[in-house]
């Protein structure tokens, strides 16, 4: 009995041994686009770049003098171009492998559109793109996506102005992947009449983007494909962003202070009251 018991003790032992040499493997599932407003948090150090603290004295154009967290080349190879009127089309129109890198690259992306979001909302609001109250689940991507650009950059995050055949954008290109942010993504499938789970900010790759016109084909209202949206003809608005950078910097417009608060920039000069109209009785 003795010995069948230390025989029984000495395989458990050696099972043990055995589990505790064998490697752990991590097994992360792929992540599909959700909702910018869904708070997801994770280690910045882990995302390739962090988010950089709001600098309101400074461009935020990447310069040789004020670098983003993740370097941006000017050589189309790993990140996004950036000269103005550099082609995105067709090296960004295909899929790509997902890795943990760029998964947690899409959370800190979101998290920068959710903190962004409340000041891009009011702004589009004051900007009166399409009337007043204008929202973002209208047509006024040539308004909301330099905002949001430009918010993003506040944050550390080398966004990319985009304008596409019809349609403007933000993209981030980096060595682990694209990832596709747009504003006015609602548009393209009834504007306010569109599903819920189509979000109010879509931020996701490449893939992201295709499976996802995929999933709600039945809800889209435009008889485009997300390759003639996005990147038919497009081409980098680096100067368009640089010049709204110094609108909303020297803020003419009422639209332009929700932007002025999110970068800590001090309240604009009052403006002169609209000249009443002549009343002849």
């Amino acid at each position: 009995m003795m010995k069948t018991l230390r025989l029984i003790s000495l395989l458990a032992l050696g099972a043990v041994s055995a589990r505790a040499a064998a490697p752990i493997r991590l097994v992360v599932s792929e992540l599909s686009s959700i909702s910018a407003a869904r708070p997801l948090v994770m280690p910045a150090a882990a995302t390739g770049f962090s988010p950089a603290p709001v600098l309101p004295a400074a461009s935020l154009a990447p310069t040789p003098t004020q670098a983003l967290p993740l370097e941006i080349s000017p050589a189309f190879d790993g990140a996004v171009p950036a000269a103005d009127g550099d082609s995105v089309y067709p090296r960004l129109a295909v899929s790509e492998d997902r890795t943990f890198r760029l998964t947690l690259q899409l959370n800190a992306v979101r998290n920068a559109v959710a903190r962004a979001l409340g000041a891009l909302r009011e702004s589009v609001a004051l900007g009166g793109w399409s009337g007043p109250r204008t929202t973002l689940d209208e047509s006024c991507c040539g308004d909301a996506a330099p905002k949001l650009a430009l918010l993003l950059r506040a944050q550390g995050v080398p966004a990319r102005l985009v304008e596409a055949e019809f349609h403007y954008y933000v993209i981030l290109d980096l060595p682990d992947g694209q990832i596709i942010v747009d504003p006015t993504v609602r548009q393209f499938f009834g504007k306010k009449l569109a599903p819920r789970a189509v979000p109010h900010v879509f931020v996701g790759s490449i893939a992201d983007l295709h499976s996802f016109f995929q999933r709600h084909a039945g809800s889209k209202t435009t008889r485009y494909d997300p390759r003639r949206i996005y990147f038919s003809e497009s081409i980098v608005r680096e100067d368009m962003l640089r010049a709204f950078e110094a609108k909303a910097r020297a803020g003419g417009a009422a639209e332009h202070d929700p932007l002025r608060r999110f970068l800590r920039l001090p309240p604009a000069a009052a403006r002169p009251p609209d000249s009443p109209g002549l009343i002849i009785p």
